[in-house]
């Protein structure tokens, strides 16, 4: 919070796997939450990022290029849009929005050049239940979110490899089952594993869902809430953030020494780590 608005100010910010080199990519004094990187083309890096804004009040969601940090909102329909995930292919937004009167799974098809495409598709509703950090699976014909339809907030994926079948024909089904509180699913690029956090006793830890051996693995010990896990492009490698006091910072891992590595330092919070091969230009 800025002293003299007394308002709270969140930019988006680049920097290089290990922390260096961080840049400052937004600067509209706006609260900005949740970025993900647009995949690139074919052969090119990637060069554009969406997130969501409080620009206007309600969170929206925007399309921002790397170079200038200018925010152009990409969705026109009402209500609250929260926590936007985008395919591989580049071809559909997942999201929550209210619209509806409860926070609920939607599917957008979209061109990275153009635009959305037709009309935003409802996919997961449950009543008086959240949903909440969808992800895609590296080949786009999956999504794994966050519901709390069964009391407490799990993971579960959905197949959205029919874009005609409506959503109460589109059975969730439940795959996070040892723990209780799980949070900001991350599917691996390799598509054989979903990091997400789940409160172990008392602390946010990260785990690991592993598709081949349909095992739920801890990989973070230790004091600290661990949250929003990203993969690197290598599908071993997680950075993630860790809040301790007043204090929130990225921590970088690898899943064979399980032992997290600070990446970064100095004044203000870090959060929602958002990982993607680029280049120099």
């Amino acid at each position: 919070m800025t002293p003299k608005t007394k308002k709270w100010i969140s930019e988006l910010w680049e920097s290089d796997y290990d922390g260096k080199n961080a840049r400052q990519v937004t600067t509209g004094d706006n609260f900005i939450v949740t970025p993900v990187h647009i995949p690139p083309k074919p052969g090119f890096t990637s060069g554009s990022v969406m997130f969501v804004s409080y620009q206007i009040g309600q969170p929206k969601i925007y399309i921002a290029s790397l170079r200038d940090g200018v925010g152009h909102r990409v969705l026109s329909m009402r209500g609250n849009q929260l926590t936007p995930a985008i395919s591989r292919k580049r071809d559909k937004i997942a999201f929550i929005s209210d619209v509806t009167g409860n926070p609920d799974l939607f599917l957008q098809t979209f061109n990275p050049d153009g635009g959305v495409t037709d009309k935003p598709q409802q996919l997961s509703s449950a009543r008086k239940a959240t949903h909440s950090s969808p992800t895609f699976s590296p080949d786009g014909k999956k999504i794994a979110f966050v519901c709390d339809k069964d009391g407490s907030p799990r993971i579960y994926t959905l197949d959205i490899s029919d874009p005609n079948a409506k959503y109460k024909d589109i059975k969730p089904s439940l795959l996070t089952k040892y723990n209780k509180e799980n949070s900001a699913p991350s599917w691996s690029p390799d598509g054989s594993k979903i990091a997400y956090c789940a409160k172990t006793s008392g602390v946010r830890q990260i785990w690991i869902y592993d598709f081949d051996t349909k095992r739920e693995i801890q990989l973070t010990q230790g004091p600290g809430n661990k949250e929003n896990p990203t993969w690197a492009p290598n599908s071993l490698h997680i950075v993630f953030n860790s809040t301790g006091g007043q204090e929130s910072e990225l921590y970088l891992i690898n899943l064979h020494q399980q032992e997290a590595v600070k990446i970064t330092s100095g004044p203000g919070q870090k959060r929602y780590p958002s990982w993607e091969a680029r280049t120099k230009s």
